[in-house]
């Protein structure tokens, strides 16, 4: 037996030699030798930046084998690892240089980890004598930016069993198949070409990632690989490698060969992969990850999916499956997640779904045609944290089985058929609720007083029926939506210190004036739509505070007062909107100084005086609609230096950041005569509609020539002002205009032939002027005569003008 003392002893010698090895030191009987502590510091001195100082112990007059991250042998004293990896890829802690070639005297060297370094060195090519380190077991350099092919010499390396490479450089790999030794190979991440080879030597490899590689040109293309002899695999990914052709055919010899199957995780996500579900999928049931969304996989989902015991993740979002959801989904005792959105799933979904899950956390079954039959009085037996189930059938009745998840963070029922109250538990059940969506149901009632009192950063109930006054918001809210619905009484006051990003309130029924308070509420706004609501008087100077403003929309209230000075504070505003409002006097000098502006939208005011010079430096403004004031003097002719209305050869920076973000405003435009609603502004700026509109004002003068510099214009209406002249010759200049409208001018003269060159044009009106002449033909001007007979009537006798050669 042993002796107490002695056991304690041992057990004593056992943790301090583990925390030596934590340390990266080394036991007393190793001691480096004096050439490799020389091949180490020649090393060093390749580093040019140590930001984190992991080389500062690393002196000639120390033994190296106690050097931060360097291991000896302790019975050869010989250094066999490195581990130099940096903690992340932040440069606050990576190393810069090279990798000095003194490395190749480390010849007994079996661990080297460099990754998330900084060490490309001059030529920005992985040195081929890491190659000659015949000893390597392990080696990592992953995410140091290498450039060029992968080195062939690394085929040498016949020990090697761990090999990491992502995001490191592009190229062929032919060679690496080779390396039979090898257990552990990611190759994410850069950009391989060519395909993999028809069949697979690498009988012990274990992880094989070749995610996000391929691009148009060069890609990793169809694989048809034979993996019978992968057996020893247990985690194979290859996401995002633009993978086509039909999936059914593809890795089946993986599952077919091998018994017991290993594979406990396969990712093919983001890929083109075609057809039904395979049967060889059942076989895999070790399976703790599957992951196939984003493809184009077709056909039902099999009951046999109950066969995955140990599955914990399945994502098969963003496919074409149809059918019924299978009960025996329900058995997956150890699913924490479970994706099936943006299908085409139908049926019904009951507790029998979830009868066993309990331990299900995150499910997201959005954008099916399925009907959520739970019962309120039902509670489930696992804790979610994120539910999304927009576009699901969930109503008429608020489901109340959500009550008992007050673990979530994440909910989304939008679109769910819901017609009812908010009930009043949902304060305290969705305490914990970071991102909240009902939107786009039927609520009715008001919102819950205590609102402010959850911990919301993001909240979405627009397009529903809801009443009352908005209480005080979430401390934390960043995203308020409340759009579209029956709201009355003042704009909410804050109860944040930061205050939200986006606040998006239109379509109400909101009353009274903007006070001062709301500029210290919300001072950080990025967003802000008050639009078609019932405000008025002036703005307050104070809202200047708010200077990341990058959309505000004002339109259809009462506001009043003149061009708001506070806006010139505005530099980074993309999307400006008073429209219909009483504002009054000029449009200042300084609006060029909001050089970032995409969209400028004053219709339906009473601005006077002319249209300032300085509008010419938005260089990015591609909609700008001033019509319905009283605007005077002459269309000027520098509006033809308006830079994104044209083609150019200069590089303008109108880049918009996280668009998606700002998808709560959305836009009516006054295009071919109508005023129709031209969706999300989004939509405005990823199709580059540009439209100039200055219909409805005072303009006098003739069109200048230089208009026709505007040549990516789609919509131009100058109608119902006091233009003189004609109409300007080279307007078939303009090939992108799909809508022209000039009517009710004092425009006279001839019809330019080259009108016939608007290919695009789906909308004309120059009537009620004095034109003269012939009116010239063309397939693309015929049609649209056809359609609108109207669109030459002259002021005074029609026989002005006629169709087609004289005799």
């Amino acid at each position: 037996m042993h002796h107490p003392a002695a056991v304690l002893l041992l057990i004593t010698c056992f943790f301090l030699s583990l925390l030596r090895a934590a340390a990266g030191g080394n036991t007393a009987s190793a001691s480096c030798l004096p050439h490799e502590r020389d091949a180490l510091l020649a090393f060093k001195h390749g580093v040019t930046s140590d930001p984190a100082g992991l080389l500062a112990s690393w002196r000639r007059d120390e033994d190296c084998c106690r050097w931060r991250d360097v291991r000896c042998s302790n019975q050869t004293s010989r250094v066999h690892e490195l581990r130099l990896g940096s903690s992340s890829s932040s440069t606050t802690t990576a190393l810069v240089g090279q990798i000095s070639p003194s490395l190749l005297a480390l010849q007994h060297l079996e661990h080297l980890d460099l990754s998330y370094n900084e060490l490309e060195g001059p030529t920005g090519r992985i040195p081929e004598f890491l190659g000659s380190l015949k000893n390597l077991k392990y080696l990592d350099l992953a995410d140091i930016q290498f450039s060029g092919e992968l080195p062939p010499q690394l085929g040498n390396l016949s020990k090697l069993q761990y090999l990491d490479l992502s995001s490191t450089y592009w190229g062929r790999t032919s060679w690496i198949w080779n390396i039979t030794s090898l257990k552990y190979l990611d190759l994410s991440s850069n950009r391989l070409y060519g395909q993999i080879p028809h069949k697979l030597m690498l009988t012990s490899l274990q992880f094989l990632d070749l995610s996000s590689n391929g691009d148009v040109d060069k890609n990793m293309g169809v694989m048809a690989t034979d993996l019978k002899n992968l057996c020893s695999l247990e985690i194979l990914k290859i996401r995002s490698a633009l993978l086509y052709g039909d999936i059914t055919e593809m890795f089946k010899n993986l599952s077919s060969h091998c018994s017991p199957n290993q594979l406990k995780e396969l990712d093919l996500g983001v890929n083109q992969l075609t057809g039904t579900l395979p049967k060889w999928i059942a076989q895999l049931t070790s399976l703790v990850t599957l992951d196939l969304r984003s493809n184009n996989i077709t056909g039902p989902l099999p009951a046999s999916i109950g066969r995955f015991t140990d599955l914990i993740f399945l994502d098969l979002s963003y496919n074409h499956l149809t059918g019924n959801v299978p009960h025996e989904i329900g058995v997956l005792t150890y699913l924490t997640t479970l994706y099936l959105n943006n299908n085409d799933l139908d049926g019904m979904i009951t507790k029998e779904h979830f009868a066993d899950a309990r331990s299900l956390q995150d499910i997201d079954l959005s954008y099916n045609a399925l009907n959520i039959d739970i019962s309120s009085e039902w509670q489930p037996p696992y804790k979610l944290s994120v539910a999304r189930f927009a576009a699901c059938q969930m109503g008429p009745h608020f489901p109340g089985w959500l009550q008992w998840q007050v673990r979530l963070t994440d909910l989304d029922i939008s679109s769910a058929g819901i017609a009812d109250k908010l009930p009043q538990w949902i304060s305290d059940a969705f305490s914990n609720v970071k991102y909240l969506d009902i939107s786009n149901n039927q609520l009715i009632g008001g919102l819950p007083a205590s609102l402010s009192s959850m911990s919301l950063y993001e909240l979405y109930l627009s397009s529903n029926q809801l009443t009352g006054k908005i209480p005080a918001l979430p401390p934390n809210i960043s995203f308020f939506n409340l759009s579209n619905n029956s709201l009355s009484g003042p704009l909410p006051s804050g109860s944040g210190a930061m205050g939200p990003i986006a606040l998006s309130l239109f379509s109400n029924k909101l009353s009274g004036q903007i006070p001062e308070s709301f500029c210290k509420a919300y001072q950080g706004l990025a967003v802000l739509d008050l639009s078609n609501n019932f405000l008025e008087g002036e703005p307050p100077p104070c809202l200047g505070v708010m200077e990341d403003m990058e959309f505000i929309a004002l339109s259809n209230n009462s506001l009043s007062g003149e061009f708001p000075s506070f806006l010139q504070n505005f530099t980074s505003v993309l999307f400006l909107d008073l429209t219909k409002n009483k504002f009054t006097g000029r449009l200042p000098a300084w609006i060029g100084n909001l050089r970032l502006l995409r969209i400028l939208r004053l219709s339906h005011n009473k601005f006077v005086g002319d249209i300032p010079m300085n509008i010419t430096s938005l260089a990015c403004l591609q909609y700008m609609d001033l019509s319905n004031n009283e605007i005077s003097g002459s269309l000027p002719s520098y509006l033809s230096n308006l830079t994104a209305m044209r083609k150019t050869n200069m590089t303008v920076t109108c880049y918009v950041d996280d668009i998606d973000n700002f998808h709560l405003i959305s836009l009516s435009v006054v295009l071919k005569g109508q005023e129709r609603n031209y969706g999300s502004i989004s939509r405005v700026f990823d199709t580059n509609m540009t439209s100039i509109d200055l219909s409805s004002n005072n303009l006098t003068g003739e069109i200048p020539e230089e208009i026709i510099a505007l040549n990516v214009l789609v919509n131009l209406n100058l109608s119902r002002n006091h233009f003189i002249g004609v109409v300007p010759n080279k307007i078939g200049e303009m090939q992108s205009l799909e809508s022209l409208g000039l009517s009710w001018n004092k425009i006279s003269g001839e019809i330019p032939a080259t009108l016939s060159n608007l290919t695009f044009l789906s909308y004309l009106d120059l009537s009620y002027n004095n034109l003269t002449g012939i009116i010239p033909l063309g397939t693309q001007l015929d049609s649209l005569h056809a359609a609108n007979p109207f669109m030459y009537m002259l002021t005074t006798k029609f026989d002005n003008i006629s169709i087609g050669k004289e005799d």
